[in-house]
């Protein structure tokens, strides 16, 4: 305003100045050089009030402009909590998860709405419901129902005691952490109904943290070295509760193991009964691996189903080496050399099994 009243001023001031030197145009004194002179003094003189009025409204514009930004500079808080209805198709062969949800999103005295434009940093929205948006005194909440495909890497080096955690990485797609930070609210919950088949499911909790991406996105003359996103993070733990499914999976390569070692009960003299169950027992195992790799992804890790597959394929080719040497010392004439081989070797045997699987279920080898 006070600007606005120097602008004015000036301008009654030219008119003022322009008052004065209409009488010395009517009287004819232009001719003079005093006259002359008198009218660019005044003209100089207006010239110089307005530059300055200009200024001065300019000055006050910008100051006022900068104090609105300072004033704005603080980033918008929001609210964040979820409350999970479903998760289901769990794969760790694909490393992907379905969640059906409830979101909602509480701020203050803005007109953003960050239920339009969140985003899941590690998925994608199949559906989503129409934004339920209302006040409540200074506050605006907004809720959403979403269902979304979850993307991650899911680690099997234990499958299958394999425990895992889901993580749910939300995102403003439009402001940086700069223009809005979110918060975690404590309302957030699993659904009682809320189950996975073969785990154990709880909410761990809900963080919150910066991310940076490595690029500036093409933005030219960027003076960052990242764009900077404020990051909810929702974690949902997946935990084993029993050897049931390591049971359901590998009973049949016990069986295998089994009759391997029954095999070393019959007299070599009847070799190709022996072999014939050896031959059996490691078409199962073989079998056994093949399901094992068509429930898991590509890794280089030794998982512990195929540790203890390749420990059941190993005692079966040890079952099928000590026959050779059984029918090799009953060819020679020592049957009871043979027979006591087959003992002793099945007894070991049967002990060197129970012990490696013990280890290879009390000791993770990809951690070593």
């Amino acid at each position: 305003m006070l600007s606005c009243f120097r602008y004015l001023a000036s301008v009654q001031h030219i008119d003022i100045y322009l008052q004065r030197l209409r009488p010395t145009f009517l009287r004819g004194y232009l001719i003079s050089k005093k006259a002359h002179f008198a009218m660019l003094k005044y003209l100089s003189s207006a010239v110089v009030a307005v530059f300055l009025a200009i200024m001065a409204s300019g000055t006050t514009m910008a100051q006022t402009e900068t104090s609105s930004i300072s004033e704005s500079s603080e980033p918008l808080q929001v609210a964040f909590g979820a409350y999970v209805l479903r998760i289901s198709h769990v794969s760790p062969k694909e490393g992907s998860a379905d969640v059906d949800m409830w979101v909602w999103f509480r701020w203050k005295n803005s007109d953003l709405r960050p239920d339009l434009t969140f985003e899941i940093a590690n998925g994608v929205i199949t559906s989503r419901s129409e934004s339920d948006f209302y006040s409540v005194e200074d506050y605006k909440v907004a809720s959403v129902r979403v269902q979304a495909e979850i993307f991650q890497d899911f680690d099997v080096n234990r499958y299958p005691l394999d425990n895992h955690t889901i993580h749910i990485k939300i995102e403003d797609a439009m402001m940086p952490n700069d223009g809005l930070v979110f918060t975690a609210d404590e309302d957030s919950a699993l659904d009682q109904g809320v189950n996975v088949a073969g785990w154990a499911v709880a909410l761990q909790g809900v963080a919150v943290a910066p991310y940076v991406y490595q690029t500036d996105y093409g933005l030219l003359g960027s003076d960052t070295a990242g764009s900077h996103y404020s990051r909810i993070d929702m974690s949902i733990t997946l935990d084993r509760q029993s050897y049931g499914p390591l049971f359901k999976s590998y009973w049949i390569s016990g069986l295998a193991v089994i009759l391997a070692l029954m095999s070393l009960l019959l007299s070599a003299t009847e070799s190709s009964a022996r072999f014939g169950m050896a031959l059996g027992a490691i078409f199962a195992a073989s079998a056994n691996a093949i399901n094992i790799y068509s429930q898991l992804p590509p890794t280089t890790a030794i998982t512990l189903a195929e540790q203890v597959n390749l420990i059941a394929v190993g005692i079966i080719f040890t079952c099928v080496f000590v026959s050779l040497f059984s029918t090799r010392l009953m060819n020679t004439g020592r049957p009871s050399s043979s027979q006591r081989l087959d003992r002793v070797a099945m007894g070991i045997i049967g002990v060197v099994y129970i012990a490696l699987n013990f280890v290879a279920l009390s000791v993770d080898i990809n951690a070593l």
